[in-house]
């Protein structure tokens, strides 16, 4: 399989991909070591705004951890991996992850909407840390070879194990977005988000087996995932909370933000944002507008509230204040991303074609 990525085009895009192959412990340790001065730079940032931003972060010390059962053994390796390649304390880098992993959100849909003829999957991932880390919380793809493994490719963030997000080499794409409308314990249990997309995309060649993987799926605190086949046109969609797993594997569409679509989730609020984010994203994907495309909704700044568009992003727009990078790929093969910069300007960099 090692020309499976042949149509891959590196040298066209604005950011560092790296190919990572051989063991958990060996894919850290090669990752930390070429992404170095990006790691060290990030777990600085924390000690320069501690002071200024301690209430805006996790306070890990507070979680109960069950690191084995959380990390897993691929985990635990990866990390040490990372930690030993970038010469950094591990415990450094499980407290950049869990600022991550935390307090993650985004917005994304898959399906045909709106009367149009092609199927799209898209996706905003949105970092709270983000707005404190700024540009030190540096982007890259990762290109995975794990030993035995299907090989796939993640977006990835400086000393940020795994992702949320990602497709693999059979063609399955996958995206994610955390709930916010359910409860988060400070008992740390299951799988964390990351490891839990990272086996999927690794282990799982059609959505028959991302049924059969997610129906076991026990993680820490609530997370939507969706699951395509772009070129068969076709999508599963699940949410998970602790050990609670549902699965929509009969309606071929979806549309979520950061609130459960198919949990009951006892009378906790639904966020503000995430509810205008969603109905407004609903419309768009619906509209009759032909210059409305899901190319350009991810982009955009409408502000529910005050019913204009928003000269700048906010917490209530699809474009969210604290985006980091935005996804899609459809039924033709391709695979497209757009950093921030490139969102400001509605430009997408394709990095995959015809998989």
């Amino acid at each position: 399989m090692a020309d499976i990525f042949a149509n891959f085009s590196c040298e066209e895009i604005s950011v560092p991909v790296y190919d990572l192959r051989g063991s958990c412990y060996e894919i850290g340790f090669e990752y930390g070591s070429r992404d170095a001065d990006n790691i060290h730079r990030v777990l600085s940032h924390y000690v320069d705004v501690s002071g200024w931003y301690g209430s805006s972060l996790v306070d890990v010390c507070s979680l109960e951890i069950d690191a084995f059962e959380f990390w897993g053994v691929d985990g635990l390796a990866e990390l040490r991996g990372v930690a030993d390649g970038a010469g950094v304390p591990v415990e450094c880098l499980i407290y950049h992850n869990f600022q991550k992993y935390a307090v993650g959100a985004c917005t994304h849909f898959a399906g045909e909407f709106g009367g149009k003829s092609n199927f799209y999957h898209g996706a905003n991932i949105d970092v709270p840390a983000f707005l404190i880390l700024r540009d030190s919380l540096t982007f890259h793809l990762q290109r995975r070879f794990v030993d035995g493994k299907i090989p796939y490719v993640i977006p990835c963030m400086a000393g940020v194990l795994m992702g949320i997000g990602g497709f693999n080499a059979c063609g399955l794409f996958v995206s994610s977005s955390m709930l916010v409308d359910v409860q988060q314990t400070k008992q740390v249990t299951g799988m964390f988000h990351g490891r839990i997309i990272c086996e999927l995309l690794s282990l799982c060649s059609n959505l028959d087996e991302a049924v059969q993987f997610l129906s076991g799926v026990k993680g820490w605190g609530g997370w939507s995932v969706a699951v395509s086949m772009p070129k068969e046109r076709r999508v599963i969609y699940a949410e998970y909370h602790e050990d609670k797993v549902i699965i929509d594997t009969k309606n071929n569409q979806f549309i979520c933000s950061n609130h459960s679509q198919l949990f009951t989730t006892d009378g906790i609020k639904i966020p503000d944002h995430s509810r205008l984010r969603y109905e407004r994203l609903k419309e768009l994907l619906f509209c009759n507008d032909n210059s409305v495309t899901s190319a350009t909704v991810l982009f955009d700044k409408f502000n529910s509230i005050k019913k204009t568009e928003s000269k700048f992003r906010t917490m209530n727009t699809i474009f969210r204040t604290d985006h980091v990078v935005s996804t899609l790929t459809d039924n033709t093969g391709n695979y497209y991303f757009a950093l921030t910069k490139d969102a400001e300007q509605k430009k997408w960099q394709k990095i995959w074609n015809n998989y």
